[in-house]
């Protein structure tokens, strides 16, 4: 019975999706939706560039894996550029950033600056990197230039619950005149891999970036930005988010460049032989399916969810009604001193009448006499013994008695009454 309860409901939960995916109009589906306001703080930015292959770069995260994956005071992204095919996570975003920063793997970064006194590739030491990294975290960040508040959407596009694209907005406003080297930044990060301590798999991976200079760079001027990570970008960047678990991934957006110089106009060059900093910073989770929903979303998604636990909850009393009215039989193969077999058999009827009209032996055990037993009043308790017999040959088999009867309202019912052999102890019961 528990089987058959266990499959129904496994059924019906997995008709639940293929039903929405059955529709071929059905429209680009808000899985959720997040705004997250200006907090007026940038964190320090950690850029570090590794190859999964390198034994410095293992030895960096071994050592850092916690102030990378939990210190809320800084932001940490995983770059992988893909010049060694041996790196699972390698890709070309990774590349042009690693260009652009002028790295080599092992490298670090911080606020795109190098650490006083520590170099990449084969001049990189992990311990060095990790004491210099420590002691010049407090110097970094802080810098507010503009306000970059988010609007993240979730779409769905098949009806599967999975993320298939990510929508982005942003009422961008610069707090200061910006300088013509501007861009904003959006990161796809995935925190921690789906299985935790996955091969070599360090938190805050960059999954997917993209950049704009797109918008205004006076002070107090809002541009509307808008930016889609679409289908096409996420499948190709084999990051496959489902929505009851999103939280896994997160968003950061960085802005990069100069203010412009004192008394420029929005827009100008940027000093001479001064370095990019940090101007804005802003991090959140990706948010998850019910966090957000638009409440036409929220109803239609409830009304599947009630219509399950109802079936569910129909299921179970049907099963249970079922439990209580059919027929218990139990029983017990003994022997007596003369080598004979008998089978003892107690019947319990349920909630409703049974008549019992076909009992069999099956091979090799054969009964004596048929029983006499026919048609059995609800709630009757009855005893009655069956002589058994068998070749001596097959005395350790167990003998199988297969009871083929008519319950009241459900109907034809079969159960195998399995007794093993007085020598061998325990009875077992197997019900059709």
């Amino acid at each position: 019975m528990r089987q058959q309860l266990t499959l129904l409901v496994c059924i019906l939960l997995m008709s639940i999706p293929s039903t929405l995916a059955a529709d071929d109009g059905l429209p680009r589906t808000i899985l959720a939706y997040k705004s997250v306001s200006e907090d007026g703080m940038t964190q320090p930015l950690i850029e570090w560039f590794c190859d999964s292959d390198s034994q410095q770069c293992r030895d960096f995260e071994k050592d850092n894996a916690v102030l990378m994956d939990r210190d809320e005071k800084l932001v940490w992204l995983s770059w992988h550029p893909a010049y060694n095919e041996a790196d699972p996570l390698g890709n070309a975003d990774s590349n042009i950033r690693s260009d652009d920063l002028m790295t080599i793997t092992p490298a670090i970064r911080l606020d795109f600056q190098r650490l006083e006194g520590i170099g990449d590739g084969t001049d990189f030491i992990a311990k060095h990197a990790g004491l210099a990294l420590n002691g010049t975290i407090p110097s970094a960040g802080g810098i507010v230039a503009a306000d970059i508040p988010l609007e993240i959407t979730l779409i769905d596009l098949n009806g599967d619950d999975m993320v298939d694209e990510i929508d982005l907005a942003s009422e961008f406003t610069p707090r200061v005149n910006l300088s013509s080297d501007v861009i904003l930044n959006f990161v796809i990060v995935e925190w921690y891999p789906e299985i935790r301590n996955e091969g070599p798999r360090p938190p805050h991976t960059v999954k997917e970036w993209t950049a704009t200079a797109a918008f205004s760079k006076e002070a107090g001027n809002t541009t509307s930005i808008q930016h889609t990570f679409s289908a096409e970008h996420i499948s190709s960047a084999e990051i496959e988010i489902d929505a009851d678990d999103a939280q896994r991934f997160g968003i950061i957006a960085f802005l990069s460049g100069h203010v412009a110089p004192e008394g420029a106009i929005a827009g100008s060059n940027p000093a001479p032989g001064i370095p990019a900093v940090v101007l804005g910073l802003t991090e959140t989770d990706l948010p998850t399916m019910w966090e957000g929903t638009p409440p036409s979303e929220a109803i239609s998604r409830l009304g599947f969810l009630l219509f399950a636990l109802l079936c569910i909850g129909i299921i179970i009393m049907t099963e249970r009604q079922r439990e209580y009215a059919l027929p218990r039989i139990t029983g017990r193969l003994l022997n007596d001193e003369e080598g004979k077999f008998k089978a003892v058999l107690e019947f319990r009827i349920g909630k409703h009448d049974a008549t019992l009209e076909k009992v069999e032996v099956l091979p090799p055990w054969k009964m004596k006499k048929k029983p006499t037993l026919n048609h059995l009043k609800a709630g009757v308790e009855k005893s009655i013994e069956i002589g058994m017999k068998c070749e001596a040959e097959y005395y350790l088999r167990p003998a199988i008695i297969r009871f083929s009867m008519e319950v009241e309202t459900f109907g034809g019912w079969v159960m195998d009454l399995r007794l093993t052999s007085p020598i061998t102890g325990t009875d077992d019961l197997e019900e059709e």
